[in-house]
């Protein structure tokens, strides 16, 4: 693959009336609109990017794209240097896995959970690191406690462990930050940021918490209106460095959090 970038947008556009026929939802009386408007760009093999925009702005669209959980209707969408239409689904998901917001179990102890991970690609649980994945999420738990008593937040890093049991080369985290203090979630960033670093693992992280930025490091990409406000160095928006619209999203963000 040489110096292919781990995931490529190139004018990527989803409407909404699109998107409602992929989940077989009816139309009803919601005016069309862009979700995804004409998006573009790179994310090079082994780098961070964190996803930050409005609510209901495509953020999340924008990782369901990646593993073709939604297709896009214009556009093309490359992952590891192939179009992801020319990929086997399952190995694409298994290669590029998401993490959704809300947590999915299956029933049983938290080491049971783990198992299932190992059961999607063939494998057993003989001398596997749940240890390691469980310290990657921050997550001190009896491996035979019931999956079921622990918290959301909990519940959370416990689905992204799991994915890191199937060792992806690209991971995708729909607001993994979302349930946790500002405290844990830094430790819990940090901790996933330094076993996606060791792994050569691919980070793409929707985020509403621009401070989340501080502990992911890499780049941000701002969507605004379907669109690409702009990219920056993590650094650069936390000093903001920004174009105005960035600069707008940014304060109104602010304000909502006073």
């Amino acid at each position: 693959m040489g110096d292919e970038p781990a995931i490529r947008f190139t004018d990527v556009c989803v409407s909404s009336q699109g998107l409602r026929s992929r989940l077989l939802d009816p139309p009803g009386n919601a005016a069309e609109h862009a979700i995804l408007d004409g998006v573009s760009f790179e994310i090079a093999p082994g780098g961070v990017l964190s996803i930050l925009g409005e609510s209901g702005g495509g953020k999340t669209t924008l990782l369901r794209c990646i593993n073709r959980m939604v297709d896009a209707e214009s556009g093309n969408v490359e992952v590891l240097g192939r179009n992801v239409r020319q990929w086997d689904v399952r190995e694409l998901r298994r290669s590029a896995i998401f993490v959704p917001q809300r947590s999915f179990l299956f029933g049983g102890s938290v080491r049971q959970e783990l198992i299932h991970a190992l059961r999607w690609n063939g494998r057993g649980p003989i001398k596997m690191p749940f240890g390691e994945v469980l310290e990657a999420v921050g997550l001190k738990v009896d491996h035979k406690q019931p999956a079921d008593e622990l918290s959301e937040g909990q519940r959370h890093r416990l689905c992204i462990a799991r994915a890191l049991l199937l060792f992806p080369k690209i991971l995708l985290l729909d607001e993994p930050s979302g349930a946790l203090d500002v405290r844990t979630a830094r430790e819990v960033l940090a901790s996933i940021r330094d076993w996606a670093t060791g792994h050569q693992t691919t980070l793409v992280c929707v985020t509403h918490r621009p401070e989340d930025l501080d502990t992911l490091g890499g780049d941000a990409l701002i969507l605004l209106g379907g669109k690409v406000s702009g990219r920056y160095a993590a650094r650069d928006l936390l000093d903001g460095k920004v174009n105005a619209d960035t600069s707008t999203f940014l304060g109104s963000s602010s304000r909502e959090k006073a």
